[in-house]
């Protein structure tokens, strides 16, 4: 009998750890000075020794691998950055780093391997070609020609191309600045996605976006409507911008027409014929190169073919009654002996209009309401154009001019030349609507000393203009054949209109953040930041004037007198010099948060800048007169004489010619295209019957010329008393243009009340609004 079979000991099952669950069993100092490692926890002998931090780190090895998928869209993504930063002109070093992809994919895209990830090869396409937004940084120092960073050249002026700016900011708050977003470059196909903001016929057709129940979900619905838009190349750009010069020179000579040999199916909506020409003459001729709002070539075309989509009665009316504040024809006055009865009949005939055309919004009706909201203001009704303006505002974001695709996009379809025409002018008319509602909007915040309404809005509209006509056109003023008495002899100059406008609003761009500075946010800010933010507005500001193309300097004393719409940027640059830098005063709201030495500093520049407007007045003035200035070189006279009357009160005589010639320049101002200005000029008459009283009889300011007086109309203010010792301090700016009430509290509290209860910055401020 066979002895029984051993018994095997069954083998226990082994087992596993989980993968990348476990510690390494050597610790990181060890593993680093390659030497054994005993494996003691939690501190091995060698670490206990020396003392080191003994760490076991996760064992890597044990980690699982990525899925091809992950890799594939790693690396299409990278390659999305790649391209964009090769796109924004940063060399990386790395080319050629990815591997080509496997026989048989040359036709599919890598980025369509995971539902995890999902791409477009139209977003590799677009960041490709899409330039980065410019920051302040990357603008400092280096001038502008043809939408490109780079050296100037000696014909920079006649191609003018993008104006690169740096971000919009809706408030100073204290936190870091993002100078990448930037509203003068077009869209991407991603933010339109975001934005929600549908093309037709080339345009964007309707804006609602990711948060709206009128945003489409669906995603392949978006990737269709914007796969009717492909970027064309600069080829496209040339092509277009060839069409719409030649355009611009064929509609130029029909215009005549329109004065010899009128269509009868040109509707004139009842105005006289050579009323009707006169007064779009002068539009054109001044209230057009402030704003660049109204797109001659298509308004003419639309007028003279008895009508169209870029021109209807609203803005033909609008245009009449703007052209008016230009015109001296007794036959505009309702009371001839009254200058601000001119166009009662054209304002009255627009409100009747605008009460239908307000249902169908449209890029004529946003540039009436624009043109009649800036000559409201001018007018003194500051309310009526303040809401007129922000109707207009929710119009342009309703029909998504705020948003737009860059130059070099188009659309992909096959086109002939009319449709293209037509599609070249209104993205042009789109470029110029929003553009021309930005400045009229930080304008009118500086005028009114409110917030700005439309210059805070997200928006993606390249500053570039394709149509270059107007940029060496030759300008000289307005000669009305009917006129009695005619303006100076003036040699013309090219216009350099579009360069002029665009710097001007890279210059709005930084107004915004000075006028920030007047928020009752600023109470929260640190003494640190604020004057970080000071430095850094003084920067852009030193570089805006040193970058400026030389076709667009001008220095009063040297050179020849420009067109008066090339002298207001430099006017506006001092003005903005004197509105940064009268908040740290010793009277300003943000005085405790500069030191005596800086405060000296700052009234040094304010005193220069005063100077440099009164040079730039006299030429304007003694060129062109006053009566055609817009109120924007008023604000920049106001702001100077308020400096000047501040330093009077210090030196004694000193500047009894400049207060002389600014108080004259005020009065020919209120009686021309700015007679509303009256309320402010009411309140500086205040101010310099104050000044007087307290100096004496003695005082120079006696010799102040009292016409103005005695046109304006009393009005009872409060006035600071005699004895109180911010008396004097009522000459500051801070008390004219309402900066605050004078004499600022040290406490917060008081502050923050006077801020709130007064206008930010404006003219229509009274001297105290606290007895």
């Amino acid at each position: 009998m066979s002895p029984p079979a051993q018994r095997v000991p069954s083998r226990q099952p082994r087992i596993s750890r989980p993968r990348g669950a476990g510690p390494c069993k050597t610790c990181t100092p060890c593993r680093q000075k390659k030497i054994k490692c005993d494996g003691a926890r939690p501190q091995c002998q060698e670490c206990s020794t020396n003392g080191f931090s003994c760490v076991y780190a996760q064992d890597a090895r044990r980690e699982p691998r990525p899925s091809r998928a992950r890799v594939e869209n790693l690396e299409a993504t990278i390659a999305v950055l790649l391209d964009h930063l090769k796109a924004c002109g940063v060399d990386t070093g790395l080319k050629n780093w990815m591997p080509a992809p496997p026989s048989g994919d040359e036709g599919t895209s890598i980025m369509n391997v995971s539902e995890g990830y999902e791409f477009d090869q139209s977003i590799r396409e677009n960041a490709r070609q899409l330039q980065t937004p410019s920051s302040t940084s990357s603008y400092r120092g280096k001038e502008l020609h043809n939408g490109q960073m780079g050296p100037p050249t000696a014909n920079a002026g006649e191609d003018m191309g993008a104006l690169c700016q740096p971000t919009n900011e809706m408030a100073i708050l204290p936190a870091a600045r993002n100078d990448t977003n930037d509203s003068s470059t077009g869209m991407s196909p991603c933010e339109a996605r975001v934005a929600g903001a549908f093309h037709e016929d080339g345009c964007v057709s309707s804006v609602h976006g990711l948060a709206s129940i009128l945003n489409p979900t669906s995603r392949a619905q978006h990737k269709k409507n914007i796969s009717t838009m492909g970027w064309k190349g600069e080829s496209a750009v040339a092509a277009s911008k060839a069409r719409l010069v030649s355009n611009a020179a064929l509609q130029r000579q029909r215009e005549a027409r329109l004065h010899r040999q009128p269509s009868n199916q040109v509707d004139l909506d009842g105005c006289d014929r050579d009323l009707a020409c006169h007064l779009l003459d002068l539009h054109f001729n001044r209230q057009h190169y402030a704003y660049m709002i109204s797109y001659r070539p298509a308004i003419m075309e639309s007028l003279i073919s008895g009508g169209g989509p870029c021109c209807n009665k609203l803005l033909l009316n609008a245009i009449y009654y703007s052209g008016t504040l230009y015109s001296d024809r007794q036959c505009l006055r309702s009371d001839v002996s009254d200058p601000t009865s001119m166009s009662a009949h054209f304002y009255r005939r627009f409100r009747q209009l605008l009460v239908d055309e307000l249902d169908k919004p449209s890029i004529p009706t946003a540039v009436a309401l624009l043109l009649t909201s800036a000559t409201l203001v001018s007018q003194g009704k500051s309310s009526a154009g303040w809401n007129l303006s922000g109707t207009a505002y929710r119009m342009i974001i309703d029909m998504g001019c705020h948003l737009m695709l860059g130059p070099d996009y188009g659309s992909l379809s096959d086109l002939n030349h009319s449709q293209l025409l037509r599609w070249d002018l209104e993205q042009e008319m789109r470029k110029r609507l929003y553009w021309g509602a930005y400045v009229t909007d930080a304008t009118q915040a500086l005028y009114l000393g409110r917030p700005c309404m439309f210059a805070t809005v997200e928006a993606r509209v390249p500053l570039r203009f394709l149509d270059t006509f107007e940029e060496l056109e030759e300008w000289e003023p307005y000669l009305d054949p009917h006129a009695a008495q005619q303006p100076p002899p003036y040699e013309p100059r090219p216009a350099h209109a579009l360069s002029t406008f665009s710097w001007l609003a890279r210059l709005f761009q930084i107004s915004t953040r000075i006028t920030s500075l007047y928020g009752i946010q600023t109470i929260k800010c640190t003494s640190e930041y604020l004057r970080e933010q000071k430095h850094s507005i003084e920067c852009e500001l030193r570089d805006w004037k040193g970058s400026l193309p030389a076709h667009l300097r001008f220095d009063p004393d040297t050179s020849p007198t420009p067109p008066p719409h090339q002298i207001t940027p430099h006017t506006t640059y001092h003005a903005l010099t004197i509105l940064l830098q009268r908040a740290f005063l010793s009277e300003g709201h943000l005085r405790r948060h500069s030191t005596e030495e800086s405060r000296k500093e700052s009234e040094q520049l304010c005193i220069h800048s005063a100077i440099c407007i009164q040079k730039l007045v006299r030429a304007y003035r003694d060129s062109f007169t006053l009566r055609r200035a817009p109120f924007l070189l008023s604000y920049a006279v106001y702001s100077a004489v308020i400096v000047i009357l501040r330093a009077e009160r210090h030196d004694r005589g000193q500047f009894k010619a400049t207060i002389e010639f600014f108080w004259t320049c005020l009065s020919e101002l209120q009686r021309g295209c700015n007679f509303g200005l009256e309320k402010p000029l009411t309140v500086l008459r205040e101010v310099v019957r104050e000044f007087r009283a307290g100096a004496g009889a003695s005082c120079d300011g006696a010799a102040l010329d009292l016409d103005l007086e005695r046109s304006l109309p009393s009005i009872q203010l409060h006035k600071p008393q005699p004895e109180s010792p911010d008396y004097m301090l009522g000459l500051d700016t801070s008390t004219v243009l309402g900066t605050g009430s004078p004499g600022f509290c040290i406490s917060l509290s008081q502050l923050e009340s006077d801020i709130s209860h007064d206008a930010l910055y404006g003219l229509f401020a009274p001297p105290q609004l606290f007895p």
